[in-house]
């Protein structure tokens, strides 16, 4: 029977990003699911009298774009809820006065003895350089437990009465996969290292309630939209997470498709209907099962990420000067912890910044299939931030899929050529040209809450590779614009199984489509994340802007 389409989008140029990269003027969409893409003589057998006809006036479409890696519901708390300490160019953070004066405003508004929660701090793009002391913090907040949550998420800094309403003090042991760094004399700095630790204190913070989830929700939805984000990503849900996306979902409080990643340790399993990455979770598609996550290493930044070599300037702590980061887990217990995922079928995502966090995770990779081959598996290198020539030659032989944070290149690229990496190495992260070299499918993200959702910086950063002060960062690693664009549509649907159904707009896959105002492969490569978004089309609904001329 001849199916007809209820809408028919006219008068673009549409991208298709089918395998030949299809550029089309028209496309059928019947209900929430594509019919044809092509001219508008191929579109003309799917009209009838009933057919709404939608004039793109020459604007450009693709499909909606796919958030490969981020925390979608934590996105939305931070920004909601925790105040914002967000650097230059983020924010308007530019030193140590610009916090104190935040904070001590916040404060005033404060009950005494209330915690106040902050994000986005970030100790190396202030003009002082370094963490506050205790003392500083001390003084700041004196009658408040102070919480400042780094940029990277994988430090805080506590003061001493954050400490005190945890119970931690200088006798507290390290937990596993965590510090509390300490001075000489054994006492707390205040400074909280991977969330091992950093939990330890906000749990003595006030706790996430279900409003408070659900307002998450809110927030991320419409910031993740208005990017033309239409597949979101939560990579790390616990349990109480999962249970208030069930209840998010039920009360249509999503606006785009999130696919849901169980964290290894804090996710009650039995409430995982399949393994299967990709599985849909609610018979509309909105929400959909993801790999397991866990973590190897932490953050460059930081100084936590795990590196084969010393980091350029060893950290002011103390530590060394041949400082090379730590893993989280014992190579032989991530062997074992992945292999057991593996054996059970699950796809796995793993978060890996350093080389040497990078060899772990390939190293537990290839030991679970020699164990148990399973075809087709595409594990996970998240971040995948300094990998070596030798370390994508493993990834294309294991087809493990890497996705980069090619926004660093950005945010932190002077910095990791100045301080953390040197010349050598800098110019090498987000290695995306030899990656599409050795035929790779990769994916770009922006690992929001650390930095902005906004697919198009990806793709800018991935053409241009140039650093906030304007200097280009390794330009051998720059890529094409359209792999740029793959790596946020197709390839990102590929990631996590779902090609079949996302990621480009052909016959049989789902109408969700973006239009931009202007055509990425036409503009100049500078100006791409400039580039406005005039419509978000999430099952062929309009869930933002407008196709209005």
């Amino acid at each position: 029977m001849q199916q007809y389409a209820t809408h028919i989008y006219r008068n673009g140029v549409i991208l298709t990003m089918d395998s030949r990269c299809s550029v089309v003027s028209c496309l059928a969409v019947n209900g929430e699911t594509i019919l044809a893409a092509g001219s508008e003589q191929d579109v003309a057998a799917f009209r009838n009298a009933a057919t709404e006809t939608v004039d793109l006036q020459g604007r450009t479409m693709l499909p909606g774009f796919y958030d490969a890696h981020s925390h979608f519901m934590r996105a939305g708390m931070y920004n909601r809820y925790y105040l914002d300490l967000n650097p230059y160019p983020i924010g308007d953070i530019r030193t140590h006065d610009d916090i104190r004066r935040k904070v001590r405003a916040a404060l005033e508004k404060l009950p005494e003895g209330e915690w106040l929660l902050c994000s986005g701090y970030d100790d190396t793009a202030v003009a002082e350089a370094r963490h506050f002391t205790l003392a500083e913090l001390d003084e700041l907040a004196p009658r408040h437990p102070l919480f400042l949550r780094h940029i990277s998420g994988h430090l805080a800094l506590c003061n001493s009465r954050a400490f005190a309403a945890a119970g931690i003090d200088r006798r507290t042991p390290n937990p596993a996969g965590g510090v509390f760094r300490r001075n000489g004399d054994g006492g707390l700095t205040g400074l909280v290292e991977e969330p091992a630790a950093m939990e330890m204190v906000l749990h003595a913070a006030p706790q996430m309630t279900e409003e408070k989830w659900l307002g998450a929700v809110e927030r991320a939805t419409a910031d993740y939209v208005a990017k033309g984000v239409t597949t979101a990503h939560d990579g790390g849900v616990t349990t109480a997470m999962w249970q208030n996306y069930m209840t998010a979902h039920a009360r249509g409080m999503l606006k785009n498709r999130v696919q849901l990643l169980p964290k290894h340790g804090q996710y009650d399993f039995s409430l995982a209907p399949t393994s299967r990455c990709g599985t849909t979770l609610t018979a509309d598609g909105m929400l959909s099962m993801g790999a397991v996550k866990l973590f190897q290493d932490g953050s460059l930044q930081g100084y936590t990420g795990y590196l084969t070599n010393p980091y350029h300037v060893p950290p002011a702590d103390g530590t060394g000067d041949l400082w090379r980061g730590y893993a989280i887990y014992p190579l032989h217990e991530l062997i074992s912890i992945v292999t057991d995922y593996h054996r059970k079928g699950w796809q796995v995502a793993i978060h890996g910044n350093g080389d040497a966090g990078i060899d772990d995770i390939l190293t537990a990779y290839e030991a679970a299939q020699k164990d148990y081959p399973r075809a087709d598996a595409r594990h996970l290198v998240i971040h995948c931030q300094t990998a070596r020539e030798d370390q994508l030659d493993r990834i294309a032989r294991l087809g493990v899929v890497p996705s980069f944070f090619a926004v660093h290149t950005y945010y932190w690229g002077d910095r990791h050529r100045d301080i953390f990496l040197g010349e050598d190495r800098a110019v090498r992260i987000d290695p995306l040209r030899s990656a599409l070299e050795r035929h790779i499918p990769f994916t770009c993200h922006n690992d929001t809450s650390v930095t902005p959702i906004d697919p198009l910086l990806s793709v800018w950063s991935a053409v241009n590779r140039l650093t906030s002060s304007g200097r280009v960062l390794g330009p051998a690693q720059r890529i094409p614009v359209l792999d740029a664009l793959k790596s946020i549509t197709i390839w990102g649907a590929y990631q996590f199984h779902e090609e079949r159904t996302k990621g480009s707009l052909e016959p049989g896959k789902l109408a969700d489509m973006v239009v931009l105002g202007e055509n990425p492969l036409t503009v100049a490569p500078e100006t791409l994340k400039d580039i406005p978004i005039t419509a978000t089309i999430v099952g062929n609904r309009l869930v933002y802007g407008s196709l209005a001329g």
